[in-house]
């Protein structure tokens, strides 16, 4: 990836942008449920309040000026909380295309989302946003030109940008002055992209240039910065990044001017940025002052740096076992100082010389209500991170070369993680957490571990819905039962439903012999045909003697008809575009006719003497194999794609030939 100066992107075009047809996202936004407060991990809280992201995405050592969608190493960030944010920027920007191992590169206009995480994004309802960020020394007036038509050619390059490449719109981050006359074109220009662009299409307006062309913070919504947001009667952004320095007065004054003034929501229009990359866990300008603890909440919530998760963890991470202390940071970001959103708050206040001390944080979900797509039949997960150090399909490893690629991850545990007795105490006598060393599809699993005493239970809160079941419909969860030890017993898992019209929840248990391998049970749910499933939970249950040395990986939950899809058909068009080809590697750019009825992804595989050999997963028609190796094939090497359905289902595989 790279970035885009305003010339480049008023000739821009998807034909004259040599890598443009690999780096799109194809995956469609999904739907948020509606919110149902009996679900939520913090009963009572207010649902209105939004939250935006602006972050680093993989943040890989030594890349920090290129992106990559995906690539090989594990020595990637890829976020698991998507559940909080309703739009995501990468807002670092990128060096020009050809530019990024300049000692002092030049920086686009524009940087695009990355698709992998635009990918993820959507997939979990979120917007994906690309970054304005205007340098000094640049010709701003090439951006803001204006036509003699009344046209906007940067304006309506880069809506064709977002819909070619798959996102929803841009961050206008302008903290360069400019005169007063191209401030009123910016102005202008925003206002036709607003008028013009396809919905849902979001700009997000950074609390910075005045009216004047002058940078100003206001650190409130108010007359001076007003018009950014609304002018003339005529929408020029949808919403408004608020400047870090604000207080409880001045965030009511943005609430009351939005609702009063400018006849908007407060929560749909006004986000009060936190430096959460900055001050980490010990923020200047504490959140309380937006959700006070006796009155409303008062605007939304945005974050600048949340992968501070990850950079703030030194050493060396280029193991998934090497990571543990910087996932075990974010879920302090994400779910409070106690990693359970249901135990979400502050321990203490926040200490302004132990930044990294977790203690005086709340955690997002204490003012940040969860969210979910999981709406329609079906749902299914495999509980794919986006990361891993190897690859299986079917529960079989077809890969060994380290991986990232978030674009891939599945739908991840809406309360990450929220673990109770069936008594409703907290229990840490079983640890969850994602399992990289063994996975039924994809790179990772969920591992249920740990000890429970005679009579022991405990309850795992995994995914918030809205499914309406059928008279068909069935459950299905793919696990790995290892035998319990000599004199022991295993303990009895469950799969748990709470619905919307009752309080109690339904159980059934999952039969089965247990085993080193993986197995599915499945169960039929005609019995609550007509009702919606409102949350999905597991639970394991001790018997009299208690359980020891529990080890239990899930591979795969789904809920769905009875019947399922049939198999994609065998995909056309397969070809080696071309491949770049060093010594005895390559890189190898694929594509194909990109057919999404009825498939959830396409898997790129590799034919060898020992059977077949992973190298790339995507949804959309084209795929670059960053690192193929030659291998005992000799000077033909023979590449596969299969089309796959939701649930799993294969089509027969296309093949094509790489020639060395």
């Amino acid at each position: 990836m790279h970035g885009y100066s305003a010339p480049q992107i008023k000739a821009w075009t998807p034909e004259t942008d040599g890598n443009a047809r690999y780096l799109r996202s194809r995956v469609p936004l999904a739907p948020r449920i509606a919110p149902f407060e009996p679900t939520q991990s913090r009963r009572g809280l207010d649902a209105r309040p939004r939250l935006a992201v602006l972050a680093g995405d993989y943040v890989q050592p030594g890349s920090e000026v290129e992106g990559y969608p995906y690539g090989i190493g594990v020595d990637a960030y890829a976020l698991r909380f998507w559940q909080y944010a309703d739009l995501f920027a990468s807002w670092h920007g990128l060096p020009l295309e050809g530019h990024s191992h300049d000692p002092d590169p030049p920086y686009g206009l524009i940087n695009p989302p990355n698709p992998g995480y635009t990918d993820a994004a959507h997939r979990n309802g979120v917007l994906s946003l690309g970054c304005w960020f205007w340098r000094e020394g640049d010709d701003f007036s090439a951006a803001v030109e204006k036509t003699a038509q009344g046209t906007f050619p940067v304006a309506d390059k880069l809506i064709a940008m977002a819909d070619w490449f798959g996102f929803d719109g841009y961050f206008i981050n302008q903290e360069v002055g400019v005169t007063r006359e191209q401030a009123a074109l910016l102005m202008q220009m925003l206002t036709y992209m607003m008028r013009r662009a396809p919905k849902p299409f979001h700009l997000q307006w950074y609390d910075s240039l005045t009216t004047d062309g002058e940078v100003d913070y206001q650190n409130a919504l108010d007359d001076q910065n007003a018009p950014w947001v609304v002018s003339g009667g005529q929408r020029v952004s949808s919403s408004i990044f608020l400047n870090y320095w604000w207080n409880a007065t001045l965030l009511q004054e943005s609430h009351d001017y939005a609702a009063q003034s400018l006849k908007l929501d407060p929560f749909a229009v006004v986000y009060a940025g936190s430096e959460i990359g900055k001050d980490e866990f010990a923020q200047e300008y504490d959140p309380v002052a937006i959700f006070p603890t006796k009155t409303a909440p008062r605007t939304s919530w945005a974050f600048l740096g949340s992968e501070m998760v990850w950079t703030t963890v030194e050493g060396d991470k280029s193991t998934i076992a090497r990571q543990a202390r910087a996932y075990a940071r974010e879920r302090q970001l994400w779910s409070g100082p106690m990693e359970d959103p249901s135990r979400s708050g502050r321990t203490k206040q926040p200490d302004r010389n132990h930044p990294l001390d977790p203690s005086g944080w709340d955690g997002t979900a204490h003012n940040i209500v969860e969210k979910s797509p999981i709406g329609a039949l079906p749902f299914v997960t495999r509980f794919c991170t986006g990361t891993g150090e190897r690859f299986f399909i079917d529960g079989q490893q077809v890969g060994e070369q380290p991986w990232f690629n978030i674009g891939i991850q599945d739908l991840l545990p809406t309360w990450q993680w929220w673990v109770r007795d069936l008594a409703g105490a907290p229990s840490n006598a079983i640890r969850v957490d994602y399992d990289h060393t063994q996975a039924y599809d994809g790179g990772s699993s969920l591992r249920l571990s740990g000890a429970l005493g005679p009579g022991q239970s405990a309850f795992v809160r995994l995914y918030k819905t809205a499914l309406k079941l059928t008279g068909s419909t069935a459950v299905d969860l793919v696990r790995r039962m290892p035998p319990a030890p000599p004199g022991t017993a295993s303990p009895t898992l469950r799969v748990w439903l709470a619905f919307q019209d009752a309080p109690e929840m339904e159980w059934l248990t999952v039969t089965g012999t247990t085993g080193t391998g993986w197995s599915r049970w499945s169960a039929p749910l005609a019995q609550w045909a007509g009702r919606t499933v409102a949350a999905v939970s597991v639970s394991l249950a001790a018997g009299p003697d208690g359980a020891s040395s529990i080890a239990i990986n899930l591979g795969e939950l789904r809920i769905g008809e009875t019947g399922r899809e049939p198999a994609p058909a065998t995909p056309t068009g397969f070809t080696v575009d071309r491949a770049t080809i060093s010594g005895n590697a390559a890189s190898v750019y694929l594509s194909w006719k990109f057919a999404p009825d009825g498939v959830a992804h396409y898997d790129i595989l590799r034919r060898t003497p020992a059977g077949r050999q992973w190298l790339g997963r995507t949804y959309d028609g084209a795929y670059c194999v960053p690192l193929l190796a030659r291998g005992t094939d000799g000077a033909t090497t023979t590449l596969e794609l299969e089309a796959v359905s939701v649930s799993g289902r294969r089509s027969p595989a296309a093949a094509t030939t790489l020639r060395w």
